[in-house]
């Protein structure tokens, strides 16, 4: 689906993009002072998910109000990899990786290890040998894009239930000693960037949030002893209305991860609106609430370095493209800071004041 809807025009954002398209929404969203302006001084990155599909008013908003680009799918080993390994195919990362050079934005690395996107060369169970494969991506991808300025090395390794890792093979019987390694092989390759594990359900206040919360702080710290150079945890921080983030809770897992040393990075922002209301007004409402509250109790932190939305308009969104697993039946989702028309919502709004009310780090 990426590769098909991906409009590889490689315009230029802001000017260009209005003036090429005449789009009211993009001038009446670049009217407004972006959100890597808010945080301008603060030591905070802004960044959004950026799949590829070039189109003038999105570029335009990435370039307006982020810092950093994440690609939401084009790095993952399954789309850049055949099933056995003979075959890379990475076009749509360096178109990536392209955008990103003209505009002068950052680029953060996703992923190098995610169970969901594992082409079969790189399933083994014998720690050896996926050493030996993992050592052979690794070095593609990471010497393909050498300007990434952050990885994430691992990502959703964390069990959901009492264990410590999920149920995938080599995580299973040989999970800290594979992690240690992709960590390892990832500092040597790139020896100035962030290295990150990133993960989901670490921001909610429900009790299986509090007990991977709680789960993810022991495997940090069992890590660290062993010297395994993880720079940042990543809080994927996919907001459910159902399950309120609790203000106490947070701060006590966040104060927990930076007393470690670690950096904080929230990397994967967004609202499903699954329970909320259908009159939209009150809906948009409800959901800034969502955003700014969060980001108040985050920000509060200084080792919060990174806010990064999971897209910014609902035009290219995970939840409105109905791949969350929570949808909703009354009224499409709108769970980004833009609309579909690329107009800010008052979400865009909440977070703005958010990043300006956030001290300096």
């Amino acid at each position: 689906m990426m590769q098909s809807r991906r409009d590889v025009l490689h315009l230029s954002a802001g000017a260009i993009a209005l003036a090429a398209t005449g789009s009211l929404a993009a001038a009446h969203a670049s009217a407004q002072p972006g959100l890597k302006e808010a945080a301008r001084g603060k030591g905070i990155e802004v960044g959004s998910a950026f799949n590829g599909w070039f189109h003038p008013p999105l570029e335009a908003l990435l370039v307006e109000n982020c810092n950093i680009i994440t690609p939401e799918n084009a790095l993952k080993a399954a789309n850049i990899s055949s099933e056995d390994g003979r075959s890379l195919t990475p076009g749509a990362m360096d178109d990536i990786a392209a955008f990103c050079a003209r505009h002068d934005l950052k680029l953060h690395g996703h992923a190098l290890f995610w169970h969901q996107s594992l082409p079969a060369w790189l399933r083994s169970n014998d720690l050896d040998e996926a050493k030996r494969t993992h050592l052979q991506h690794l070095r593609f991808v990471m010497s393909r894009y050498p300007d990434a300025t952050s990885w994430d090395v691992v990502n959703e390794v964390m069990s959901d239930d009492e264990r410590r890792y999920r149920e995938v093979p080599i995580l299973e019987s040989h999970g800290d000693e594979f992690i240690a390694f992709l960590f390892r092989t990832a500092r040597a390759l790139a020896p100035d960037a962030r290295l990150v594990i990133n993960d989901y359900n670490l921001s909610c206040g429900a009790s299986f949030c509090g007990a991977k919360r709680a789960r993810m702080l022991l495997t940090l710290e069992r890590l660290l002893r062993a010297n395994v150079p993880i720079d940042a945890l990543g809080i994927q921080a996919h907001l459910v209305p159902r399950w309120p983030v609790v203000p106490a809770s947070l701060r006590a897992f966040l104060r927990d991860v930076g007393e470690l040393g670690l950096a904080i990075y929230i990397t994967e922002l967004d609202v499903n609106d699954v329970d909320l209301p259908d009159d939209v007004a009150k809906r948009d409402q409800a959901i800034a609430h969502v955003y700014g509250d969060f980001l108040d109790v985050a920000l509060d932190f200084p080792s919060v370095k990174r806010v990064s939305f999971w897209g910014l308009t609902d035009k290219y969104h995970w939840i409105v493209e109905g791949y969350a697993p929570f949808k909703r039946t009354g009224g499409a989702p709108r769970p980004a800071l833009f609309d579909q028309e690329f107009r800010p919502k008052p979400a865009y709004s909440a977070v703005r004041d958010a990043l300006s009310r956030a001290r300096p780090r």
